[in-house]
């Protein structure tokens, strides 16, 4: 998909006089877009469950809650993590912790015990309270991009946890000074949004050029493409 948006994007920057764009610019500009459409997929959830819990929403693929929880589950991942220096320091790809998310590991006695968030301000007084927790029911607190969990005897845990999207990378070689798409390159990197936000894509990044067309503008210059590809491989 990476290298198909590129190029209807060259095509259509083209066609309205305005330039080229580098890989490196292509790629700075991919990443960006990505993450906003993806910042997307939260506002319309919220969204969407309004709808829904006002009995404005159908089924199946016409619950858009539901479409874009399926988009949005692609990015969920879980992790094991060591305690090191009393903290255990959360993956650098984050976007947030699920909902009970942050469980005991596998090596504890209670392995797979949710453990409960509090407040930081509470996580001393509750350590040192007269209920204060237990191997059986652990606590944890935020701190920036580590956690720390209570009781201490706590040694690993397991993070359900929402990753943010790998920033796409258009990689190449160059041949006759141009550069030429190489995607067997261990640095190529897709979108990892789904093929049907293609469009979506292509439009906000025109949008940055001041640019501002119908979706028809595009399905039209990638029926181009294909045809010039076709045209190609048969000669």
């Amino acid at each position: 998909m990476l290298d198909t948006i590129y190029k209807i994007l060259l095509t259509l920057l083209n066609k309205e006089q305005q330039g080229y764009v580098t890989p490196t610019e292509f790629n700075l500009l991919a990443a960006n877009v990505q993450n906003e459409i993806f910042r997307e997929y939260f506002e319309d959830e919220n969204r969407d469950k309004l709808k829904e819990n006002r009995g404005m929403t159908g089924k199946g693929y016409s619950n858009l809650d539901f479409n874009v929880r399926q988009r949005i589950q692609q990015f969920s991942d879980i992790t094991s993590i060591a305690k090191v220096d009393s903290k255990f320091t959360l993956p650098e790809d984050l976007y947030f912790i699920e909902d009970d998310g942050v469980l005991t590991g596998d090596s504890e006695t209670y392995s797979g015990r949710v453990i409960e968030e509090v407040e930081r301000n509470q996580l001393g007084y509750l350590s040192n309270s007269i209920a204060k927790p237990t191997a059986l029911y652990p606590i944890y607190g935020r701190y920036s991009d580590s956690i720390v969990v209570e009781p201490t005897s706590i040694e690993d845990i397991k993070v359900n946890y929402l990753r943010t999207p790998k920033a796409p990378n258009w990689t190449y070689i160059k041949f006759n000074n141009q550069p030429l798409f190489n995607p067997a390159d261990l640095d190529f990197q897709d979108f990892e949004l789904h093929e049907s936000e293609s469009t979506n894509i292509v439009l906000k990044m025109l949008t940055y050029f001041g640019i501002s067309i119908r979706e028809r503008d595009i399905v039209e210059a990638s029926e181009i493409l294909k045809d010039k590809q076709t045209s190609k491989e048969n000669n």
